[in-house]
């Protein structure tokens, strides 16, 4: 386990990449373990319990479908495993960085030092997403840049559309 998060925390820090793991079905699960404990706990510090696991679900199939969909797209679906449990493991990574500094938030939202910190964890996850995308499909850093920028808008719109609660100012 230990292995795998100094893993997870490489790939983070820009050392290693998606083909650094192995194809693994345990490593796939643990990932998606960690993805739920974690972004659940995020979630749940701005709606209820059941509206976070909804959330939580929607925003995990979005991630697959995501991966499944470039990797076809690049005929590298046999990337599928690595490149999901470095996206989703990452993902996890970055939410348990990310839960102090929006609990934070949530108490005080003119912290204007959590909020930058924040803003660094956005733009880390979405270096770090881009990173991990070359990778799978052996493409440019813009190229990969945009693909993740599309992923990353979509997602929002489907979250604002399927769940416009969150989007309403409090």
């Amino acid at each position: 386990m230990y292995t795998y998060l100094k893993l997870l925390f490489d790939i983070c820090l820009f050392k290693k990449g998606p083909q650094d793991i192995p194809h693994s079905a345990l490593l796939f699960r643990l990932s998606i373990i960690g993805f739920v404990i974690f972004n659940y706990l995020l979630i749940q510090l701005s709606v209820d319990g059941i509206q976070a696991l909804l959330q939580l679900g929607v925003e995990f199939i979005i991630v697959v479908g995501f991966t499944a969909l470039v990797l076809s797209f690049s005929h590298k679906l046999n990337r599928f495993i690595q490149t999901s449990c470095a996206l989703i493991g990452t993902d996890a990574l970055l939410s348990f960085f990310a839960i102090p500094i929006l609990a934070t938030l949530s108490l005080d939202n003119n912290n204007i030092l959590a909020f930058f910190a924040m803003l660094a964890l956005i733009i880390w996850n979405w270096l770090v997403t881009t990173h991990i995308i070359r990778h799978a499909i052996n493409q440019s850093f813009s190229f990969a840049a945009g693909i993740v920028f599309l992923y990353i808008y979509s997602t929002y719109q489907i979250m604002a559309i399927l769940f416009p609660a969150i989007n309403t100012p409090a």
